[in-house]
């Protein structure tokens, strides 16, 4: 996990509802991008990779926008390869969807966000499994 990874999985932990929604918005930026370049890659299941691509786009558009910030940076190179290198992306999304469940409480935009993000987390650690 880069620093980058690691601030945003830090600010999902933060008792500040705006911060938790930033950096939700991140993770599934993030895990949208991931998921679009290992599509591509031809070492897994395209299909569940589109999946979690589809899900993370979803769930983003149900949040608020952030009001700053810059998208994670990402190479297609820096994804590691085999059945483990999606793990940490997966693991970010699978914290993502608890972050979000845990502020969803009467907000069914939140929890429908919360619920596309395990999705997204479920299909992309499935993406390279053999």
């Amino acid at each position: 996990m880069n620093t980058s990874m690691k601030t945003v999985d830090e600010a999902l932990a933060s008792s500040s509802p705006s911060t938790v929604l930033a950096a939700a918005w991140d993770a599934l930026d993030l895990g949208a991008r991931v998921a679009d370049a290992v599509a591509w890659d031809g070492a897994g299941d395209e299909l569940l990779a589109l999946t979690a691509a589809q899900a993370c786009s979803t769930a983003r558009s149900l949040l608020p926008l952030p009001e700053h910030g810059r998208p994670i940076p990402l190479e297609a190179s820096e994804i590691p390869a085999g059945p483990g290198g999606l793990t940490s992306y997966a693991d970010l999304l699978d914290r993502t969807h608890r972050a979000l469940a845990d502020l969803a409480g009467q907000d069914a935009q939140l929890g429908e966000a919360a619920e596309h993000a395990a999705t997204a987390a479920r299909a992309l650690a499935a993406v390279r499994e053999q």
